[in-house]
């Protein structure tokens, strides 16, 4: 069959999709992991998914470039940008095509935030002896440069410039990320999530998006005005307007779909799918206009000066045209065993939060629930992700980002060339050095409406899984308060006296500065300590129903699925792998690799995926 009768009968398929309106469910998708869609719809929907990360890697390499004193002009902030496009398109390579298999955009995590605003608090980060004042982590982590919080008595010879502390952060990352690595390649995150329920999440991510409340604040000094209209607009686009179907051109190239829809209007739901995007560009247009205006100052010692279109233009002008992100290209990485510790607890709370959204990928595609290999392979590949991270500099490892899952399900396109395409469109942006400098100008109170959106959502995100578990328990009750509010407080306690944690060894007074700092790794470690300790069954603390919930709706697709799964070399294995296995059988032992069955060597469906080999659903009496 010719490639134009291909194009045309596949068409006749979709367009037979979208208007059965009785036997099939609203929630089928047109195109699969095995139905690839037409080119010209693949590169658009590539291009939104990517246009959706944009704001939250602004935020992470915005608050990164801060948090290391980087000036508001400095040309880090470009280079933190173009490598947070360049790194995440690569890891969103090889996560689809190597690691879980499914198609999910990487990006950097939030789960690293809070750790680096602890750090950022550090005598040593901070050139000062004196206590962190909430005054001087605002001037911090605005970015108005690193020596601005010392005192007069401060010994500026020894300060850390901003390329010391990305060295900091590069080595102590990369020797972090070797704990993923392990426990993805040894198939430990089976035994650990056996330990982690509801009851841990909860606190665990909800405490991520709390721990960066000053953030928004310190941003939107320069201009509130700007930064509330930037959550008013992202509220109105998500929650007002986000039915409303704005009208789409038909996909060029599908002639027979095309006739059949002449007479009807196709369209999407942009307000819906890019609420924080939108909000975003029309803020910066408004400030564009009041910069041109004069309503703000040019002067740039006023507060408010950081809320001008042009406050960073210089960045622009010193950035190169094209620029390519490299290893050590701020130096050769060191190590900081305080960060070390902080950020092995991010890894630790980002495979959590992983691991869920390999699920959640699994249902929106309509496919199998993951089995062991590929959740194994899944946490490792990201694991490999951070090591590439930490070598570039970016400051914060990647993880799979779930508004983009839900993107599959909302435009009901699940195929891996559409990741395949974002990815290489992150990669080439990156290249253009000018574009990440344009991006990297925006606001400072552009930057405080998206936090303020994305970072409650984090913690609506995480409180939403209390909602398997029996809040009439008194113990339940005692667990999440203490996990939360000791979460909150002692940091703040931490910030406002650090003397009172002071032994007297440098490297004790790191590790516990980071450990008492971070909000995430406390509340993650009392909730498991005492989830795990303590006398209550599994119904209560919600495990046997959050489990469940995780492989719901995946048995109604499994056999649909089935003869799919096998005639492609299974869902989350490849066609080569039964060759793979007769040269090197030992290959089939790796516990991110499908078992090796059959004459052939290619793995069984109930290997390669179902709820049979499912890591989260294993009986434990943990």
């Amino acid at each position: 069959m010719s490639g134009v009768e291909d194009e045309d009968v596949e068409s006749k398929e979709a367009a037979q999709d979208v208007h059965n309106d009785g036997d099939k469910s609203e929630t089928a998708l047109r195109y699969t992991l095995t139905k690839p869609p037409p080119v010209i719809f693949t590169i658009g929907a590539a291009l939104q998914h990517a246009f959706m990360c944009v704001p939250s890697f602004l935020v992470g390499s915005s608050l990164a470039a801060d948090v290391v004193g980087a000036e508001h002009d400095s040309v880090i902030r470009g280079k933190l940008f173009s490598t947070t496009l360049f790194i995440s398109g690569v890891c969103t390579l090889l996560q689809t095509a190597v690691g879980a298999r499914l198609p999910m955009i990487q990006g950097p995590a939030a789960a690293f935030l809070p750790v680096l605003l602890t750090a950022q608090r550090s005598r040593e980060w901070t050139c000062t002896e004196s206590s962190t004042t909430i005054n001087s982590t605002y001037r911090n982590v605005t970015g108005s440069g690193y020596t601005n919080s010392t005192s007069a008595t401060t010994d500026l010879t020894s300060c850390l410039t901003p390329e010391d502390k990305l060295r900091e952060i590069s080595g102590s990352l990369m020797a972090a990320s070797a704990v993923e690595i392990l426990i993805g390649g040894t198939g430990l995150v089976g035994h650990l999530m056996r330990f982690v329920g509801p009851v841990t999440v909860a606190p665990t991510i909800a405490l991520v998006g709390l721990s960066v409340y000053k953030v928004p604040i310190a941003y939107s000094r320069s201009s509130w005005e700007l930064a509330l209209l930037g959550v008013v607009l992202t509220v109105l686009s998500a929650l007002y307007l986000g039915h409303i179907s704005v009208p789409f051109p038909a996909r060029i190239g599908c002639r027979a779909q095309h006739k059949r829809r002449k007479s009807k209007t196709h369209g999407v739901r942009i307000f819906q799918l890019l609420p924080v995007l939108l909000s975003i560009l029309l803020v910066w247009a408004v400030s564009g206009i009041l910069t041109y205006t004069n309503v703000f100052p040019a002067d740039p010692s006023s507060p408010r000066y950081s809320a001008r279109a042009d406050a960073k233009s210089k960045l622009i002008q010193r950035t190169p045209w094209f620029y390519l992100p490299h290893p050590g290209q701020f130096g050769v990485p060191s190590f900081n065993i305080g960060l070390f510790v902080g950020f092995i607890a991010s890894f630790l709370a980002s495979i959590i939060e992983s691991v869920g959204d390999y699920f959640a990928a699994a249902k929106a595609c309509e496919v199998s629930t993951p089995p062991k290999h590929a959740v194994n392979r899944g946490i490792l590949t990201e694991g490999l992700g951070g090591l590439l991270s930490g070598a570039v500099g970016l400051g914060l490892s990647t993880t799979s980002y779930t508004p983009n899952i839900a993107a599959m399900t909302m435009t009901k396109t699940a195929h891996r060339y559409i990741m395949y395409c974002a990815g290489c469109v992150m990669m080439l942006l990156s290249l253009i050095g000018k574009v990440g400098a344009a991006l990297a100008t925006m606001p400072d109170p552009v930057l405080a409406g998206a936090i303020v959106v994305t970072c409650g959502m984090m913690v609506t995100l995480g409180l939403s899984t209390l909602q398997y578990v029996n809040m009439n328990s008194s113990r339940n009750l005692i667990i999440i308060g203490l996990a939360l509010f000791i979460g909150v407080f002692l940091p703040e306690w931490l910030e406002t006296y650090p003397e009172d944690f002071r032994t007297g060894v440098k490297d004790l007074d790191k590790i516990l500065t980071l450990i008492l700092g971070t909000p995430m790794l406390l509340g993650a470690t009392i909730a498991i300590l005492l989830d795990n300790t303590t006398k209550g069954s599994r119904e209560d603390r919600g495990i046997d129903a959050w489990q469940n919930h995780v492989d719901a709706g995946v048995t109604s697709t499994m056999t649909s699925q089935t003869s799919m799964d096998t005639s492609s070399g299974n869902t989350y294995g490849w066609f080569w792998l039964g060759r793979l296995y007769q040269y090197i059988p030992c290959c089939s032992n790796l516990p991110f690799m499908p078992p090796r069955t059959g004459t052939d060597g290619t793995p069984t469906l109930s290997q390669s995926g179902g709820t049979g080999d499912n890591p989260l659903l294993k009986d434990s009496s943990a």
